[in-house]
């Protein structure tokens, strides 16, 4: 066993790390590998909404029926969606998914299908709350799988190779954005109903501006200029934690641009290029060099360019800086997970490592084509590198399909 490796860990102990309520299991009810009503759900044919109707749920004023209406929809589709997870891991070599992480959350996805596919249908208010708690519970259980899965598969990487690893991981990092957008919308909007008619009944009158202005986790007057520089705030904190010290960063250009997006998705991003150009500008001796971010927009898109001096990456590793598990930190290597999604805003403050096992930018790449944007890497050696992500207005990409 590597010396990095978890020990090995009772079944009832996996499923409680995962998801407490999966202790409650009896060995009886640990899944079956193929289980016919699995392969049944995960038959069935998606049935994606477009981001259109994803806006008009929350376009205010926010209705019980359009709530009740979508939570209908979610009823149904989220059995679906969690059965082709399973699926996608039944698809795993067999040693993979006896993996103590990667199992764990095979074990979590199969429970919470389980317990999807026997929810009541959602009629009522009270049906509703209770739908809605159920969606808090297991959004929460699932929050922080991705450390385990880096970990998992830097523990199989002997038995799967870095094609098939990666289009396993794209997949179900894909699915799972999808699935965590959609439930996190509605418990927002829930919350947000909730708080409308507590409101009205207390006679506070209509909500302000800035409530207007959040429709569920959808920011639809996002400041560009300002989630950059929160972003480079605790980028800087942390590399200054990590490291001892930290560059400096200036932020031009249309520092007035807005658009519509999902916060934390593109906090998650900011932080994963900038967590690269301030490690390199430390680690290369360059930190008096401030990194430079720009900002732009254009006509339904923004764009921001992140530029450091802090010597570029060397042509013969250049091609695999999108690949997982590979790192160009050489000193922390095999060392520490990447952040978690739970709290994309809060990486300084829950002091998350400036470097990991190579998931940071193949996991920001994924949450920036998610919408229809992009992000490269230029490097010119011995100089530095430009990042350059490009990202449309939830607004021009209402065709999208989640």
């Amino acid at each position: 066993m590597p010396s990095d490796a978890l020990p090995p860990l009772g079944q009832a102990h996996i499923r409680h790390c995962v998801d407490p309520c999966l202790a409650s299991l009896s060995p009886d009810s640990e899944p079956s590998f193929y289980a016919c009503h699995i392969d049944r759900y995960a038959a069935m044919a998606l049935q994606p909404i477009t981001l259109h109707r994803l806006l008009h749920t929350g376009t205010p004023p926010l209705t019980r029926e359009r709530l009740l209406a979508n939570a209908q929809y979610l009823h149904k589709e989220r059995p679906v969606r969690y059965a082709k997870h399973v699926k996608l891991f039944q698809q795993l070599p067999f040693i993979v998914n006896l993996n103590p992480n990667l199992h764990a959350l095979y074990t979590a996805y199969y429970a919470h299908f389980e317990e999807l596919r026997q929810q009541p249908e959602v009629r009522t208010e009270e049906d509703q709350n209770a739908f809605v708690a159920m969606l808090v519970r297991q959004s929460d259980a699932l929050c922080d799988i991705m450390p385990g899965v880096a970990r998992g598969f830097h523990e199989c990487r002997a038995y799967l190779g870095a094609a098939a690893r990666g289009r396993f991981l794209n997949e179900l990092i894909h699915t799972r954005i999808a699935l965590r957008l959609l439930t996190d919308q509605h418990i927002a909007l829930h919350r947000q109903l909730t708080a409308a008619q507590q409101q009205q009944q207390q006679g506070s009158g209509v909500a302000g501006a800035a409530d207007q202005r959040l429709q569920g986790i959808i920011d639809t007057r996002l400041s560009l200029a300002d989630a950059v520089r929160a972003s480079a705030q605790e980028v800087q904190a942390a590399c200054e934690l990590t490291y001892g010290d930290a560059p400096a960063f200036t932020v031009d250009d249309h520092t007035g641009a807005c658009f519509c997006y999902v916060a934390p998705h593109l906090d998650y991003v900011l932080t994963e290029i900038l967590k690269n150009a301030f490690r390199a500008s430390v680690q290369s001796g360059h930190v008096a060099h401030p990194v430079e971010i720009t900002v732009a927009q254009g006509a339904g898109r923004v764009a921001v360019r992140v530029r450091d001096s802090g010597g570029g990456i060397p042509r013969k590793i250049r091609k695999r800086v999108f690949d997982y598990a590979f790192t160009t930190a050489a000193d922390q290597a095999d060392v520490g997970v990447p952040p978690t999604d739970a709290a994309f805003s809060n990486i300084a403050r829950e002091q998350a490592p400036i470097a990991g096992l190579g998931f940071g930018l193949p996991m920001a790449r994924v949450y920036a084509e998610f919408f229809g944007g992009s992000l490269h890497v230029i490097s010119i050696e011995g100089r530095g590198c430009d990042a350059f992500l490009e990202l449309p207005s939830i607004e021009q990409s209402k065709t999208r399909k989640i």
